[in-house]
């Protein structure tokens, strides 16, 4: 998964980076983990040679100045390419050097009308390629619906679009298609309308929390993080409570895997069942899927092992079409 962050200029789109990135980062691109307590707990109780996080990768992409040429218009645009969920940042502080007021609801919406415009101006070239390359009808009528929904002022991402529509859509790269996570850089005793930005977000997360103390609490170790988080009246380590609201807006789950060697999130969509989860970790798996022994992390911390797993009724087995659901402990078998 890889995640744009965005935002207009000044209002904090780098020190984010810092702070999801725990030094990981190069200043405007990191590799994010998602924060996990299970993943930790499990590797407390287990021991292994190698803990490893579900990840994504996290990429700053600045807002061209107002004077920005084409050139560097299209760079913006072309950066943005590739994201499958945008942290849309929002100021909540005082900024001198913008000397401007504190105003989120309307940031959001002067960066959602350039989106729009954006995806305008594409199907609008679409259009004009159709008299050159045909198109058929199915894709001439998914473009009609697009533009009449943007010209609407309605984001592509509130379109419900069936498969194959959708398929076709998204080789576009509409921006507005894109699902968007609302974060704001606040300030201690700064004031702002959170109502207007709630009415101007329509629907979308919105996390607020000071970016500053934020970084600060990531350059802290993991069993430190969580209690400075409270201390300092964070919603929690950064990484771990954008994270998580990330993966909730892709509506992915993650189902663990446990042993000596190494203890381990694998990060699914919704819905998948356990022959396609088995594909998360190997091809060879899902092709020689047998069964799935799982037993859920709730389950298995309030038993304290597999053996009393067994006993209780706890551990369970399960056949290709199971549906795997987030925080499940599972054991493939196969054979290839």
């Amino acid at each position: 998964m890889e995640a744009r962050i965005i935002g207009l200029k000044g209002c904090g789109k780098t020190t984010l980076v810092a702070a999801l990135a725990e030094g990981r980062g190069d200043g405007h691109i990191a590799t994010v983990h998602v924060g996990d307590s299970r993943v930790r707990a499990l590797s407390d109780m287990f021991q292994p040679k190698k803990t490893t996080f579900a990840e994504f990768k996290v990429r700053e992409v600045a807002w061209p100045e107002a004077s920005a040429r084409k050139g560097e218009m299209e760079r913006y645009l072309d950066a943005l390419a590739g994201g499958h969920v945008y942290l849309h940042v929002l100021r909540a502080f005082d900024n001198p050097i913008l000397g401007e007021s504190i105003q989120p609801a309307q940031d959001l919406e002067e960066l959602d009308r350039e989106f729009l415009l954006f995806d305008l101006i594409r199907i609008e070239r679409a259009f004009e390629r159709v008299k050159k390359a045909p198109l058929s009808d199915a894709g001439k009528a998914a473009l009609a619906r697009c533009q009449e929904a943007l010209e609407a002022e309605r984001p592509l991402r509130e379109v419900a679009f069936d498969g194959d529509q959708l398929s076709f859509v998204r080789g576009y790269q509409f921006l507005t298609l894109v699902p968007q996570l609302l974060i704001v850089n606040t300030e201690a005793g700064a004031e702002w309308d959170r109502s207007a930005l709630e009415s101007a977000a329509a629907g979308r997360e919105i996390l607020a929390f000071p970016f500053v103390d934020a970084l600060e609490v990531s350059r802290l170790s993991p069993d430190e993080q969580a209690e400075f988080a409270e201390a300092l009246g964070l919603p929690g380590p950064a990484a771990e409570v954008v994270t998580q609201a990330a993966f909730k807006e892709l509506g992915l789950i993650s189902f663990l895997t446990t042993g000596s060697d190494e203890v381990r999130a694998w990060p699914i969509h919704l819905g998948e069942t356990a022959r396609e989860a088995a594909g998360a970790i190997h091809s060879d798996i899902e092709r020689g899927f047998i069964r799935a022994e799982v037993v859920h992390y709730d389950e298995f911390m309030r038993c304290g092992s597999m053996k009393v797993c067994r006993e209780q009724g706890a551990f369970r087995v399960e056949g290709k079409d199971y549906l795997v659901a987030d925080g499940d402990i599972i054991n493939f078998r196969f054979n290839v």
